[in-house]
């Protein structure tokens, strides 16, 4: 299962979608918050599924601000983050993630990259395609068969 993960698009998400469109590989859009409006116009504009929680720029959507979503015998903890603190520290998104017994945590809100493994939970960022905080803008390609593939796409 080929999953497209981004978050922070704050309304520009052409790219996205054109990188949906151009490869029909991708089954599901996984959006990690300030974009809930974005990811329902991606959906809309390439008929794929997708899952998403509120940011803390999304004022007037509704979304849950934390979901567990089980892909592929994995279980993923989606959330934008602010709510855990981390820009200072990924402890708290970690004893959420373990505390629901999931594999993986993916969050949104620093606009930074972020692929690595703590305390046993995978933490995924995808930063964002148009307003990256680390100079690199772009999306996650992450693909569950028996393990977890993690793909940087760059756009800028």
């Amino acid at each position: 299962m080929k999953i497209l993960v981004t978050s922070d698009t704050h309304g520009s998400y052409g790219a996205i979608s054109d990188y949906i469109i151009l490869h029909d590989d991708i089954d599901l859009l996984i959006h990690a918050g300030d974009g809930v409006s974005d990811a329902k116009s991606i959906a809309y504009e390439t008929g794929i599924n997708y899952y998403v929680v509120n940011g803390n720029n999304d004022y007037f959507d509704q979304a849950f601000y934390d979901q567990v979503i089980d892909l592929g015998g994995k279980k993923i903890f989606l959330t934008h983050g602010h709510r855990y603190d981390v820009y200072f520290t990924y402890d708290k998104i970690i004893d959420k993630a373990k505390s629901l017994k999931c594999d993986v945590a993916i969050f949104g809100h620093t606009h930074q990259y972020v692929n690595e493994k703590k305390n046993g939970i995978l933490l995924l960022n995808p930063s964002s395609p148009t307003l990256p905080r680390d100079g690199n803008g772009g999306f996650i390609i992450f693909d569950i068969d028996e393990d977890i593939k993690v793909n940087r796409i760059l756009i800028n």
